[in-house]
């Protein structure tokens, strides 16, 4: 890290983080700035995904950073809970966990929406999230700190028709870094979430083949773009760093104003 980095508070050598669902968009992105920021990063997906895990391990080291991939499926305990048990064992320490792995089921209205769907959005989705705070956090409480930020969504706090299953799992997902914020009282272990809006992905690329439907989105977003997905990624670094000592227990949406309305 350069002086301007560490006077900044973005300096995170020495520190280990997890991110899930690394392999593409937005989480491939975080994985790599908080690498370049100095964290030794374990990027995990699922094992098929293991060789985009690769390329991104390469590309870290190439930068100058350190990386380890695993694969794991975030529905199920055990791989989860071998994740986190892999990631001590590499890195001796674990400071930062973001919750990025997620899944969509859309069109899934609530009264006809599947019970595999519904078992696989809220498996990953929320369980992955619980089962991840629950295998991580007591080591960061051991070492008396650490950061969890939950990828929420900004579908959270706003009711899409025939978006049901992902909405209810996502305000979850928000409510759980509220309540571990006040479990967690007094050990140096913040947690958060981050509710991403419409972000240029390669999850959300069919959206954006059609204009008329590109404006349609545009037109309800009051930054007039879609976000980068280093835009999150940005955000993720600051609530992992020392900038965020103080944030704990909220949700901050980075979605260009879209769930505050469209401006007259």
């Amino acid at each position: 890290m350069n002086a301007a980095t560490q006077l900044n508070g973005t300096d995170l050598s020495g520190r280990v983080a997890i991110v899930t669902g690394a392999a593409h968009g937005i989480g491939r992105v975080i994985a790599g700035t908080l690498a370049a920021h100095g964290a030794a990063v374990v990027a995990t997906d699922l094992p098929a995904e293991s060789a985009l895990l690769a390329t991104l391990v390469d590309e870290i080291a190439t930068a100058g950073g350190r990386a380890l991939a695993q694969t794991a499926d975030m529905a199920s305990k055990a791989e989860v809970d071998a994740v986190v048990r892999a990631a001590v064992e590499w890195g001796g320490r674990l400071d930062v966990l973001v919750n990025n792995a997620g899944i969509h089921i859309y069109p899934a209205p609530l009264l006809t929406v599947t019970e595999a769907d519904w078992d696989r959005v809220m498996g990953v989705n929320v369980k992955g999230v619980l089962f991840a705070c629950q295998a991580a956090i007591p080591h960061m409480r051991a070492q008396g700190g650490g950061s969890v930020i939950n990828i929420a969504s900004d579908s959270a706090f706003d009711v899409i028709a025939d978006e049901g299953g992902y909405g209810i799992s996502k305000i979850t997902v928000v409510r759980i870094a509220s309540y571990l914020a006040k479990e967690l009282s007094g050990t140096g272990v913040r947690v958060n979430s981050l509710a991403p809006g419409w972000v240029r992905t390669r999850a959300t690329a069919q959206f954006f083949t059609d204009p008329d439907a590109t404006a349609a989105i545009l037109a309800g977003v009051p930054a007039g773009r879609v976000a980068e997905p280093v835009e999150i990624a940005k955000v993720v670094l600051f609530l992992a760093s020392d900038l965020a000592s103080y944030v704990n227990g909220h949700c901050i949406v980075v979605d260009g104003g879209r769930v505050a309305g469209i401006p007259a």
